[in-house]
């Protein structure tokens, strides 16, 4: 059996508003470093807070997903987690390397590529920070998060994954706060941002009993705090769980509200999100060493370059997707059916 979330378009809209926000923040960082002016970009200092978004959305989908499927079960799930997830990671992440080599031949003449323990490590997305997609470390608490949900929620129901998911949380703010000398094997499958995917869940039983009516103040309340952090008008010594996690948690109850259908282009901005995040650094390292090359010309020295940049990422994404990602899921979709 197939795990297929239920489209709810207001979110898909959210995720290809997070994916935006990332992509824009690594641009952003790179002008930054480089002492450029970022231009208007500047905005999206704190765009990291897409990913805050979500891990919020993750646990939502994750929980709202599975309700009436009595069918399910935990090793269903994980497969259709796998096929979802896993290849078309693989895929980017292979790429990643072969652009290494590419570029450290053209711009160095030599092969350059990552550590043996560096690749292993990304292959298996091991919770451990150093993936050459440097961005993948949320992916790897992503799939903690999943093995949490399936080894409880299927056998013992929603308690015991609330019960669970409250341990672990505790068990970061513990390592966060209590712990300083951190090992550095910790450092992700403690991270204080697992409270966002509880944050997630909550939402999803809100939802599900038709508790929305409060989205839209909900929703303005958020945004505003959001867009205070970004411009860091919000600056309280609070970890990334409760800022920019709180905000983030607000707008994702809030978008919840809004029942429309989106136009199709904006669902395939928020379908190709996945790809998105994982290959906008890919993207920007290709087209911006292609450029130097042929004109010595630095892209991040020019905010609109940068955003030409960013477009041209958001558009490869969601063409991978719909003509690379979208075959591939009906293919694994009707081998889960099997």
């Amino acid at each position: 059996m197939q795990m297929r979330t239920p489209r709810i378009d207001s979110i898909q809209f959210l995720r290809g508003l997070a994916a935006t926000m990332v992509a824009a923040f690594h641009l952003w960082a790179a002008a930054d470093a480089a002492g450029y002016a970022p231009g208007v970009f500047e905005l999206f200092k704190h765009g990291e807070a897409g990913v805050d978004i979500f891990f919020v959305i993750s646990g939502f989908i994750i929980y709202y997903s599975v309700q009436g499927r009595r069918k399910l079960t935990a090793l269903r799930f994980l497969r259709a987690r796998f096929w979802r997830i896993v290849p078309p990671y693989w895929v980017i992440l292979t790429l990643y390397v072969l652009a290494a080599i590419a570029l450290g031949l053209v711009q160095q003449g030599q092969v350059v590529l990552p550590s043996s323990f560096r690749l292993v490590v990304s292959y298996l997305i091991w919770p451990y920070p150093d993936h050459v997609i440097t961005i993948a470390w949320t992916l790897s608490i992503e799939l903690l998060f999943y093995w949490l949900f399936a080894l409880t929620y299927f056998r013992f129901g929603s308690r015991a994954f609330f019960a669970a998911m409250v341990a672990w949380v505790m068990a970061t703010q513990v390592f966060l706060h209590a712990v300083p000398d951190k090992p550095v094997w910790l450092l992700l499958p403690l991270h204080s941002a697992v409270m966002e995917f509880l944050f997630g869940a909550i939402i999803a039983v809100v939802f599900l009993r038709g508790q929305t009516r409060f989205h839209l103040p909900v929703l303005l309340a958020g945004s505003a705090l959001m867009l205070a952090y970004l411009t860091e008008h919000l600056a309280l010594p609070l970890s990334r769980e409760f800022l920019p996690g709180i905000p983030a948690a607000m707008i994702v109850y809030g978008v919840l509200g809004f029942r429309s259908r989106l136009p199709e282009g904006v669902i395939l901005w928020g379908e190709s999100s996945y790809v998105l995040y994982l290959g906008h650094i890919l993207a920007y390292s290709v087209l911006g060493s292609l450029v130097r090359i042929a004109t010595g010309f630095d892209v991040y020295s020019s905010p609109w370059a940068m955003a030409g940049m960013l477009a041209f990422a958001v558009a490869v994404s969601a063409l991978a997707t719909k003509y690379a990602e979208y075959p591939y899921q009906r293919w694994y979709r009707k081998r889960l059916r099997r």
